[in-house]
């Protein structure tokens, strides 16, 4: 059974735009969430875009927190976009003025930031739909890519717990049939012993009935039964593509309830102890199930 075809909800990918958009660095990020839940921060010049990045992103993602965040890269910023450069020009700009209005008071640092806090912000085109979607398409692979990456390792994870689960059933399959009769013979003869004084054919008669009715209340036929059909499931879902998270993990709810419920009403510790087995590899493969789309 494979499941290298599970993605995770946590990934990673950054891309650094080219011309006819270059100067932008396009990072997506992924983390767990329950849904779908998009996040997208972008310049002014990409606010017409954010309809067709959630389009894209939702096109590709249906689980998990996703953060799309466009940034201006400064193209030279250890000399013309340095904020020491430009406070050199400012000075210069400032020390033009006094000499032109012949001030002889010093330039102090407090009028070269001042200067600074009121230099114009640049004004920047809105970028061209068509490219700035191409870009954000590029930085999104890379996420999907990693999630996919990730997702692989994560679903031999859970198949080896799945298959541990496996194993154990299998177990409690061959010994279940000679506790459940042991635990029945045993119940009877205690019941005889306790009641011997009082020994008649009805009275025994009437003994095992009572017996027979509480035991089909302990009896937990059905919640094994239930559990090894949500665990079938569970495993042929696990080989299939695409986001199946939320199929696990409801398959996973159901079997650690049924499992429950089928411990309390367990006597035979051959019986017993496997199924805590069980109960304590679910609870693993839940913290697992988590990570999937």
């Amino acid at each position: 059974m494979s499941s290298k075809t599970l993605n995770s909800m946590t990934g990673f990918g950054e891309h650094i735009t080219l011309a006819p958009i270059e100067g932008y660095r396009i990072t997506a990020k992924s983390l767990n969430h329950r849904n779908l839940e998009l996040q997208i921060t972008l310049p002014r010049e990409w606010d017409h875009l954010e309809l067709g990045i959630r389009r894209v992103v939702t096109q590709q993602i249906q689980r998990g927190r996703v953060e799309i965040t466009v940034s201006r890269v400064d193209s030279n910023p250890g000399v013309n976009g340095g904020f020491l450069q430009k406070g050199i020009e400012s000075y210069q700009d400032l020390l033009l003025l006094k000499e032109s209005l012949g001030i002889a008071e010093p330039i102090s640092i407090e009028q070269v930031l001042l200067h600074l806090s009121h230099e114009k912000t640049p004004s920047y085109q809105p970028v061209d739909q068509n490219n700035g979607l191409l870009a954000v398409s590029v930085a999104l692979d890379l996420l999907v890519k990693s999630r996919k990456i990730e997702g692989a390792a994560l679903g031999e994870v859970i198949d080896l717990l799945a298959r541990e689960v496996q194993e154990v059933v299998v177990q409690i399959e061959r010994d279940r049939p000679n506790a459940t009769e042991k635990t029945r013979a045993h119940f009877l003869s205690r019941l005889k012993e306790l009641t011997q004084e009082f020994q008649s054919q009805d009275t025994e008669r009437r003994l095992e009935e009572e017996a027979l009715f509480y035991l089909s209340k302990k009896d937990n036929e059905e919640e094994w039964q239930r559990f090894k059909i949500h665990l079938t499931r569970f495993r042929l879902d696990l080989a299939e593509a695409g986001p199946i998270g939320k199929s696990l993990d409801f398959l996973l709810q159901e079997m650690q309830r049924e499992i429950n419920t089928f411990i309390t009403k367990e006597t035979q510790p051959g019986i017993f102890q496997p199924a805590m087995s069980i109960r304590n590899t679910l609870t693993k493969l839940k913290e697992q199930i988590q990570n999937v789309e």
